[in-house]
């Protein structure tokens, strides 16, 4: 009834993103949103911007809406699987690359992706200590 081949089938997907307020961080897409046809893979970049006088790390944590859409939304590359490093002041574009599978239930026509970069204190920490910066702690001999 109406149902279209899977490679027919086209769906918008919007791009958003911001920062917890402890990351001294600029993050944003560079699109606000794409068609794309299902079943295809796709490429999107996010720029983020360290802010800081110094290295920072961060985790970016995904989401995809509406809920029920995220089964279908296959990220093949991401910066969100790894921890992601960026000097003092560096600049970076981050790209994702994704996969919208046909099998999206057909009332979906729009997905939205969303990350949220999020301080890690702890590998942030370490990396100040291996390198010696201050306010490091450092360990008596």
């Amino acid at each position: 009834a109406g149902r279209q081949a899977p490679g027919q089938r086209w769906v918008t997907v919007q791009f958003d993103g911001a920062v917890n307020s402890k990351l001294p961080w600029k993050f944003a897409p560079e699109q606000q949103s794409m068609r794309v046809q299902v079943g295809r893979q796709y490429q999107a970049l996010y720029f983020a911007r360290n802010g800081s006088d110094r290295a920072i790390v961060g985790n970016a944590v995904p989401s995809v809406a509406p809920a029920r859409a995220s089964g279908y939304f296959n990220k093949t590359e991401c910066f969100c699987f790894t921890a992601q490093t960026l000097e003092a002041g560096e600049s970076r574009d981050m790209p994702v690359r994704f996969i919208v599978d046909p099998a999206l239930p057909a009332g979906i026509s729009t997905i939205t992706l969303s990350y949220t970069f999020f301080k890690n204190d702890t590998q942030t920490a370490a990396l100040a200590t291996a390198r010696g910066q201050a306010g490091a702690a450092r360990a008596a001999p």
